[in-house]
């Protein structure tokens, strides 16, 4: 899904241009006509004939020659030690097929290529970005015979922009791949809802929009509504799911609680036995409420937070004071955030029931 919604967003030739004028450092940028983006085919087939897919390739005339940017998208948790060789094959596949179809410069040599490779994984990027790092050192009589080849990498999770999301789309894609929380997912959104989208571009919105929906489901689960059209749509929904989540989980814990509860009285037919269900019951329904915060810290801060937030929650009885310590989970960055804010509310200090 998440690689779907990539190629969707790299089939527009703003996305390729705000890459390259975002985080692609250099005075050439200064010399590409980005009017010229041309997207390419980016299915080869070798002279062996095996068949390879690149992600995304693009040309754009830089001064008087076309430059081939090859934009390579990566899902994985880690880097791929052996991308340099990935790209170098790329690169070969592609010269062969421009010389197939007779699209070599006018002097009958290759054009320059840029390859970018984008990669979401949590782990820095560490790989070799030079072929020639994977080849052993040699004499320097022997140097000149060796490949050499860079390529750029867009680390997302870890790279910091100087762009607005209004201005730069990419930049709306680093952050939206930083986000960590509803409210990160919020910001970014409302920032993208109020850009002012050209009439061309509204194919691309939609595709923002369906792209942030999916985040959403992730950052903010519950009941939503299908795909939304617009970013305001998305926007609005987002704003929904948020201010409601304490509330949900109060709700959801104490209802569940009684019902037990109820039922439990009702078989046993006693008025002793339904006072006896329901506060079982409602005992039942904090610990549910509990378990769901203790999961929801691991999740946004690692299991060590959980067990740090167990026994925080272990003395409150109260469903509001619970509450409390759910909108803190929601409300803040950091563990350390959280844990300092709960402390200086003293949210822990209400007795528990006997």
């Amino acid at each position: 899904m998440h690689d779907e919604h990539y190629k969707h967003l790299f089939a527009f030739p703003r996305m390729v241009e705000d890459l390259l004028r975002g985080f692609v450092r250099g005075d050439w940028i200064d010399a590409v006509d980005f009017s010229t983006l041309d997207k390419l085919s980016a299915e080869y087939v070798s002279d062996e004939r095996r068949s390879r897919h690149g992600d995304t390739v693009w040309r754009v005339r830089h001064r008087d020659a076309w430059l081939h940017v090859l934009v390579l998208l990566e899902f994985q948790s880690n880097d791929d030690p052996d991308m340099a060789l990935r790209i170098l094959e790329y690169t070969t596949l592609l010269y062969q097929e421009l010389a197939r179809n007779r699209a070599l410069e006018p002097d009958g040599r290759r054009p320059p290529v840029l390859p970018v490779v984008l990669y979401n994984g949590d782990a820095p990027w560490r790989a070799a970005r030079d072929v020639g790092d994977l080849i052993a050192p040699c004499a320097p009589s022997l140097a000149p015979y060796q490949p050499a080849q860079r390529y750029v990498v867009l680390d997302e999770r870890h790279v910091r922009s100087d762009d607005a999301v209004e201005r730069n789309l990419m930049a709306a894609v680093v952050e939206l791949e930083q986000s960590r929380s509803p409210q990160d997912l919020q910001r970014v959104v409302t920032a993208l809802a109020q850009r002012a989208w050209d009439p061309g571009e509204r194919k691309l919105e939609r595709v923002f929009a369906e792209w942030v929906w999916r985040l959403a489901q992730r950052l903010a689960p519950g009941d939503m509504p299908p795909p939304a059209y617009t970013l305001e749509d998305v926007r609005m929904t987002l704003e929904e799911r948020v201010s409601e989540w304490p509330r949900q989980w109060r709700r959801e814990g104490l209802e569940q609680g009684l019902e037990q509860g109820l039922e439990q009285g009702l078989e046993q037919g006693l008025e002793q036995g339904l006072e006896q269900g329901l506060e079982q019951g409602l005992e039942q329904g904090l610990e549910q409420q509990r378990a769901l915060l203790r999961r929801l810290a691991a999740s946004r801060f690692g299991p060590g937070a959980a067990e740090r937030l167990e026994r925080v929650l272990e003395p409150i009885a109260d469903p509001e004071r619970i509450a409390e310590v759910g909108e803190l989970i929601v409300q803040c960055g950091t563990a350390d955030e959280l844990f300092a804010r709960a402390n200086a509310a003293q949210v822990g200090e209400t007795p528990r029931r006997n």
